[in-house]
């Protein structure tokens, strides 16, 4: 079964004109498949009649353009019949659309409200440009109908706008950034967890989750995964007890199960950074000064997380494929079509980097130490534009998100905010020996290799001296 255009459709006893007190709200899920710490719906559910509609709309045309690939979009599918299932015991009904453009999202979703008597539509926020624009063009074409849009924060635990420097500017280094996110902890702690009462039953019925969606074949993968907001919190529980207190030992080694591996749930909103958080702050208390190094280094992670949808909100260029760094504008990146391809197909002769993209290829998922040491050979050693990179890993990666993606890569590239210095370039081979040294790692994800059966496709030594060389000529040349 496909997703279908159906439209907006009318409640079972088709009257378009409801008494106040049969008015439900209208929850808009996009990014945010849960209902646990979510403050658009908790929104819609409090509302005066007590009764809420869920629907979501399946863009294809959108996600295309946007580089989202089959393993995104089945497990947002997957968490989609989750998520309906939590919704019905709480009697929200959910309904399934499909869009190919935003203004065509906008339209349906009106069309929905008006059907059903909705008159205020609640959704979380999003930060890349393009979502951005979709909401004010939403907010301004549901007015004209007398219809309210009322936004969310969810994505994030602050206000972008409430993070910035003495000066009133936003911050471009992580540090500063982090230590300023702190102390607001500290002064505010954390949104009230809020648990969502069961809603006044209302006479619609929930659409069945497509199996697939237009231009998006079903991906098999999937199996390795479970999806949706019951899955996360039995892996958050099952890493905060324990693990977590051994992360800033751990998170480095692809050859142990050292790290979280939340990033699929956060990436759909199936869980929330709040969620991640609010246990070890009960824990250990609001002052992260006295936390212990293994959750203190989480922490620091899930703040870079948040620190990259700042860097969106207040640089919109990176979401058009613009680097912070201007000065990378005039590297010369070599266009090598067949180096590219090896990569991609994990075939570089360079064990490590094709360990990181087999198991990938194959598991949606990539440790992000590997993630660093596959991104920085492609655009170092490689010298191949990481747009291409960037959209090759939005492609394959279940946990694709745009925001933690694009710094990732940009970081690697030295064209970021805060990136690596341009000089600074990992020796996959020493990356290796550091943390994978018994080959644990690669015997698992590369079978067939051995380490001196392969011709590497690039010297380490010299393509190195080359990356350095191009970099310094483009920053002399930038002025």
């Amino acid at each position: 079964m496909e997703c279908s255009t159906a439209s907006a459709g009318k409640p079972s006893n088709g009257r378009h004109r409801r008494e106040r007190w049969n008015m439900p709200e209208l929850m808009w899920f996009r990014n945010d498949l849960r209902t646990i710490d979510n403050p658009a719906l908790n929104a819609a559910a409090a509302g005066d009649t007590g009764s809420a509609i869920g629907i979501f709309v399946c863009t294809p045309g959108t996600w295309h353009r946007h580089d989202w690939g089959a393993p995104r979009v089945t497990l947002i599918l997957e968490s989609l019949r989750v998520l309906r299932q939590e919704l019905e015991r709480l009697n929200i009904p959910l309904l399934i659309r499909i869009a190919e453009t935003d203004m065509e999202a906008i339209d349906i979703v009106t069309d929905v409200a008006s059907a059903h008597g909705c008159e205020t539509v609640h959704a979380n926020m999003e930060f890349g440009v393009d979502e951005t624009r979709r909401d004010r063009l939403a907010e301004s074409w549901m007015a004209d109908r007398r219809i309210r849009f009322v936004p969310h924060q969810d994505q994030i635990v602050f206000d972008p706008d409430d993070i910035l420097t003495k000066g009133g500017t936003s911050f471009k280094v992580f540090t500063p950034f982090r230590n300023t996110w702190n102390s607001l902890l500290l002064d505010r702690g954390l949104p009230e967890s809020r648990e969502l009462s069961t809603c006044s039953p209302i006479d619609v019925d929930s659409d069945q989750i497509p199996g697939s969606v237009p231009g998006f074949t079903p991906w098999s993968g999937i199996r390795l995964w479970q999806a949706g907001q019951n899955a996360a919190m039995d892996r958050l529980n099952q890493f905060l007890d324990g693990p977590v207190d051994r992360y800033h030992n751990t998170r480095n080694s692809p050859d142990i199960e050292g790290t979280s591996s939340l990033s699929p749930w956060l990436a759909t909103g199936s869980l929330s950074p709040v969620t991640c958080l609010r246990p070890l702050i009960e824990r250990f208390g609001p002052d992260l000064s006295t936390w212990p190094a293994g959750p203190a280094t989480w922490q620091s992670e899930l703040v870079w997380r948040e620190f990259y949808r700042y860097i969106m909100h207040h640089n919109p260029k990176v979401s058009m494929h613009r680097p912070m760094q201007e000065w990378t504008d005039h590297l010369s990146w070599r266009q090598d079509d067949d180096g590219f391809q090896k990569w991609c197909d994990g075939e570089t002769g360079i064990d490590i980097v094709d360990a990181g993209m087999r198991q990938m290829l194959e598991t949606g998922w990539m440790h992000n130490r590997v993630r660093m040491i596959t991104a920085m050979f492609l655009t170092k050693n490689l010298l191949i534009d990481w747009r291409r990179g960037e959209r090759f890993f939005a492609k394959h990666l279940v946990d694709y998100d745009f925001a933690s993606n694009n710094g990732g890569w940009q970081w690697s590239a030295s064209s970021g905010t805060d990136a690596a210095p341009y000089f600074r370039i990992f020796n996959p081979d020493r990356q290796a020996e550091l943390f994978d040294p018994e080959r644990t790692y690669r015997r698992r994800w590369n079978p067939d290799h051995h380490p001196l059966s392969t011709m590497p496709i690039v010297d380490l030594v010299s393509s190195r001296r080359r990356a350095i060389e191009i970099f310094k000529t483009a920053r002399v040349a930038a002025g």
